[in-house]
């Protein structure tokens, strides 16, 4: 039996290497293909060209799906972008540091329907209202980040992180945006009853343009 098995997978896979390498074979021998049978889960048995219409069909179905993705993406990502573009100018044209906190608090609540925003800074030299003041060690200590890359961090609420915002109600995602180098000026953070709000493996392009507008009208 063994041996007969053996056979067969070596005739087998001389027959697949032939076709494989002569395509063309079915052309010659049309009437092959009507009449060669292949089980599918669907549709019980269907011949070789039927099979292949399926497979293509399935495949321009997947194909269509991306692309339908691809669209749905695009179209988000417009928004996002026309929204921190207004953000970043709004932020541009007031005169005031008090105004950049207030417009930047405000605005991300309104744009982005954040639940909360809270702007931590590790100076306050001008007495600024409605933001919160820590020394970068405490900072790194509540988000268990150094902030190495200056890229913004994104995830499920713990305990720890929940130390940086105010809302009564239980955030459940997070997103900290880093000011200045290491965030050396301090962080924005962001929280959400959405959990899927904010994920670790989301793309934080935009979060960062933020975080690069507000560090530099802060600073300026």
């Amino acid at each position: 039996m063994a041996k007969a098995a053996e056979d067969l997978e070596r005739v087998e896979g001389k027959i697949a290497n032939y076709l494989e390498k002569n395509p063309e074979f079915f052309e010659r021998h049309p009437q092959l293909l009507e009449n060669l049978k292949i089980n599918h889960k669907v549709y019980g048995s269907v011949s070789l060209v039927e099979r292949q219409i399926l497979n293509l069909r399935q495949r321009t179905e997947n194909l269509q799906g991306r692309l339908n993705e691809m669209i749905d993406n695009a179209h988000v990502n417009s928004e996002l972008l026309v929204k921190c573009s207004e953000l970043a100018v709004n932020l541009i044209r007031v005169s005031t540091k008090q105004q950049v906190v207030d417009t930047l608090s405000k605005q991300i609540h309104d744009y982005f329907d954040i639940d909360d925003c809270q702007l931590w800074l590790c100076q306050n030299n001008d007495n600024l209202e409605n933001v919160k003041v820590s020394d970068i060690d405490t900072l790194r200590k509540f988000t268990d980040q150094q902030f190495i890359q200056d890229d913004p961090v994104c995830g499920r609420v713990t305990e720890s992180i929940n130390q940086l915002f105010d809302s009564e109600e239980t955030l459940e995602s997070y997103a900290l945006i880093p000011l200045g180098e290491g965030a050396e000026v301090g962080i924005i953070a962001l929280g959400s009853h959405n959990v899927e709000l904010f994920t670790a493996d989301m793309g934080t392009l935009f979060l960062r343009f933020i975080g690069d507008v507000a560090e530099a009208c802060l600073t300026e």
